[in-house]
């Protein structure tokens, strides 16, 4: 099973790993931990190619870099073997492209919890993710962090 976990800057980021720790103890592929960057336009004001953040990191990257290799550490250490992608783009379609692209079977990601209106406005990622994704959807709510 490949599992693509998905973090961003949030709080939620820790909520979800571990709960792809949980689900990833029989998993015998690699979990892609993924992050996404906003876009970098490079044509008429558009982002048109995927974009891979490498090394050397942009100065405006690195905190997100330095959450999503604590992260990755968190997974290591708790046995979970684990690979890391930062990549530019709209979150959800890049999360939708990178999980096909991963060959991923399992999509874990968090919820902010954000009310009705506040999502018919600017929309929710994870929604996004179960209504255009292939594959289905792990998601943990803010509200796991509760417990």
């Amino acid at each position: 099973m490949k599992i693509m976990a998905a973090v961003d800057r949030s709080h939620i980021g820790d909520a979800v790993v571990e709960m792809t720790r949980q689900v990833a103890c029989n998993a015998t592929d690699p979990v892609l931990l993924v992050s996404v960057a906003p876009r970098e336009p490079d044509a008429f004001g558009r982002q048109v190619v995927r974009k891979v953040v490498r090394n050397p990191v942009p100065a405006e990257l690195r905190g997100r870099r330095e959450l999503l290799d604590r992260l990755a550490g968190r997974l290591r250490e708790a046995g979970v073997e684990c690979e890391t992608l930062m990549v530019r783009g709209d979150p959800g379609p890049t999360l939708v492209h990178e999980a096909k692209r991963a060959g991923a079977s399992l999509i874990v990601m968090g919820s902010h919890g954000r009310s009705a209106l506040f999502r018919s406005f600017v929309g929710s990622v994870s929604e996004y993710v179960m209504a255009n994704g292939r594959v289905p959807v792990l998601v943990v709510p803010a509200r796991a962090l509760d417990t």
